[in-house]
């Protein structure tokens, strides 16, 4: 995984400075799929889905917490919750959890 997001940023899989931050945003990438998914681990399959995310989490950033964000004449909106539309229409649609009574 850690080598399709080098790849995917443009970072030669020899350079190790990054390792680190690349993981951590591996790691959130996996939770955050897991909770729009409502499941505990997600098919193989899904690794380029997760590696995008993980690209996307590590370019975005900065922008955090950020519903719009002005600077100067620019303004740019960003996603309501983390995981922007188009990664997920590659994941897997969430289940629906219901509670016993």
């Amino acid at each position: 995984m850690l080598e399709t997001v080098k790849m995917l940023l443009g970072i030669d899989e020899f350079e190790i400075a990054l390792d680190g931050i690349l993981n951590h945003f591996i790691n959130q990438a996996y939770r955050l799929a897991y909770a729009y998914c409502n499941l505990t681990e997600l098919p193989a399959d899904y690794d380029d889905t997760i590696a995008d995310l993980a690209v996307y989490l590590y370019n975005n950033r900065d922008s955090v917490g950020y519903k719009q964000k002005v600077q100067g004449e620019r303004s740019v909106t960003y996603e309501g919750d983390g995981i922007p539309e188009y990664i997920k229409t590659a994941l897997p649609l969430p289940k629906i959890k219901v509670g016993c009574q």
